[in-house]
């Protein structure tokens, strides 16, 4: 009798491990996919009719990502902003900005959203999580920038007086490491959006890459401290960081299981596929936002690489 029960528990052991190894036979970046948002079909038709492919990267040219760290009763900030804007003018398709209302200390008196007309809380959990991840002793307070997170005179937070120089240093020097391409699927009827990214790695060391995606407003009209002192009340705030798309303020690190097709099937060279789902929240125009998808090196926290997408392409 005891060999029999002996017998039956180790038959039962052995079941449950032959289960765990195929109880995820797909990489869990597509089982996470919301399919709650997709509308009028399922997971294998989104597949095989909207689920992108992607061509060769023709591109050669690095990109610069200016990360504006303001506040809406800075009276400095508007100067940083048409610094910041005037700069992407000129260099339009090569230089995206992000304008995320946080502090040297995260929240301070110049994001203060508690008393008119100052009621917009333009902060968000994850801009508040990342001026804290790459302070520096640069960042003592707003206006201050990064361009591309890259040192220069020993800090990563710059004055918008260096931006325009910061910027041109990048992009004369183009030194590419990482390609990125990107393409989005957006579901009005559920506020579903789907983005899909392909990153090639140009570089044959063994960086910890990550990948983030911001999602920005274009504009809204909203408060703002001159430099004046007085408050102009139809100030038109620019590419306001509302958050990243996955929650995660430092994105989400890339990784060998990236490497796959869109059934889960593995894939050779160094391209890596990251997609996302996200439901676009109520009090937002989706033709009035966009996304940045930039990634970055974990040690240094410079950003390698970014690009936009419209949510309604």
């Amino acid at each position: 009798m005891k060999k029999i029960i002996l017998g039956a528990i180790t038959l039962l052991a052995f079941t449950f491990q032959s289960c765990d190894k195929v109880k995820n036979p797909y990489p869990k970046q597509y089982v996470d996919i919301d399919t709650n948002l997709l509308f009028g079909m399922n997971l294998e038709t989104y597949k095989n009719t909207l689920w992108p492919s992607f061509g060769p990267n023709t591109n050669t040219n690095v990109n610069v990502l200016i990360e504006d760290f303001t506040g809406h009763k800075c009276p400095n900030c508007p100067n940083a902003a048409i610094e910041a804007r005037n700069i992407e003018g000129q260099h339009e398709g090569r230089v995206f900005v992000a304008t995320i209302h946080s502090g040297a200390y995260a929240t301070t008196y110049f994001q203060n959203y508690q008393f008119a007309p100052y009621t917009a809380n333009f902060t968000t959990p994850e801009g508040l999580e990342i001026s804290t991840e790459i302070s520096d002793g640069g960042f003592g307070g707003n206006p201050s920038g990064t361009i591309n997170r890259k040192t220069f005179g020993g800090f990563i937070f710059q004055n918008y007086s260096g931006w325009a120089s910061n910027v041109s240093s990048i992009l004369t020097a183009n030194i590419l490491k990482v390609n990125i391409q990107s393409k989005c699927n957006y579901f009005p009827e559920t506020r579903g959006v789907f983005l899909h990214t392909e990153v090639d790695k140009l570089i044959s060391d063994s960086l910890e890459l990550y990948q983030v995606v911001y999602l920005l407003e274009d504009s809204i009209i909203k408060p703002q401290t001159l430099p004046d002192g007085t408050t102009d009340l139809n100030y038109v705030h620019r590419d306001v960081h509302r958050g990243n798309i996955d929650g995660k303020a430092m994105g989400r690190k890339i990784t060998e299981d990236m490497k796959v097709d869109k059934n889960g099937g593995a894939l050779s060279g160094n391209k890596y596929y990251l997609n996302y789902s996200y439901k676009l929240p109520d009090q937002y125009n989706p033709d009035n936002m966009h996304l940045l998808i930039y990634v970055y090196r974990k040690d240094t926290k410079e950003v390698l690489q970014v690009i936009k997408q419209k949510i309604k392409p």
